[in-house]
């Protein structure tokens, strides 16, 4: 072979090679969790507070992510913390796992339990003192700190589409969390409250979340669950189900074809 064939072939074989790394490259998608459930309130009790099923509900959304459909994340990468782990120190601590991530990763903090305008309420919330509340902006700082392509906020909690407004995120309109690669999967509007069922055994938005992530919300059949398709198909069915009209709220800038789950 003369020496224009042998360069004809090194250069194919260095392309083939290159898009092979790039292929590896979009393939290696790390996530990284902090699961939060509380049910169990250190200052209240079931009549004056209590929830019935939200720890239960983060340990159903953590067994997701360890499934195939959630992406076999290994044990190592999620923080689960229910009822009295809990603490504010305790999840503001575990939000640091996202400064592990690099741009090729996703991050997602999943929250069910007490909300209110503006926050969510740990473990010891007491309201004494609104510095043991974790707030939004305490959320968006923490995805601030990551380097991930995309976050996802998933919260199970009354008024928790108060997340929404510029106020909670302490931004003018350009930085809002709508230009910062965060997704937020909100279980209710800002002035609603978000239930729990007991015929589900859980909050009806995760239910539907996780049953629509499972299968029931892949409209085309193609073996991968979609933004749109999930939210298709869980917030009607979220409304109809709640007797004070719950409606979920998807927020953020993200194509109607990003992936929630893969189906194999």
């Amino acid at each position: 072979m003369n020496e224009a064939g042998n360069k004809l072939i090194f250069r194919v074989f260095t392309i083939l090679w290159v898009v092979f790394l790039g292929c590896r490259s979009a393939e290696a998608k790390t996530t990284y969790a902090v699961i939060v459930g509380i049910a169990d309130y250190k200052f209240s009790d079931y009549r004056s507070g209590d929830l019935r099923y939200a720890d239960h509900d983060a340990r159903r959304f953590g067994a997701f992510l360890q499934s195939t459909a959630g992406g076999s994340v290994p044990a190592q990468n999620i923080v689960l913390l229910n009822n009295r782990n809990a603490t504010k120190t305790a999840i503001v601590q575990a939000m640091r796992l996202f400064r592990k991530a690099t741009p090729q990763d996703r991050v997602i903090f999943y929250f069910s339990g007490h909300g209110m305008k503006g926050g969510f309420l740990p473990y010891d919330v007491s309201t004494k003192h609104t510095s043991t509340i974790l707030t939004h902006r305490e959320v968006k700082a923490s995805f601030k700190e990551s380097a991930a392509a995309t976050k996802l906020c998933i919260a199970d909690a009354c008024l928790s589409g108060s997340m929404t407004t510029r106020e909670a995120w302490n931004a003018p309109a350009s930085r809002e969390p709508s230009d910062s690669n965060v997704v937020l999967m909100l279980s209710s509007r800002s002035t609603q409250s978000s239930v729990e069922s007991g015929t589900r055994r859980g909050g009806v938005f995760t239910y539907f979340l996780l049953s629509g992530l499972n299968g029931k919300a892949d409209n085309n059949r193609n073996h991968v669950v979609t933004i749109k398709e999930l939210y298709d198909y869980l917030a009607p069915r979220i409304r109809r189900e709640t007797p004070n009209h719950q409606s979920p709220l998807f927020y953020g800038k993200f194509s109607d074809d990003l992936t929630m789950s893969t189906l194999r």
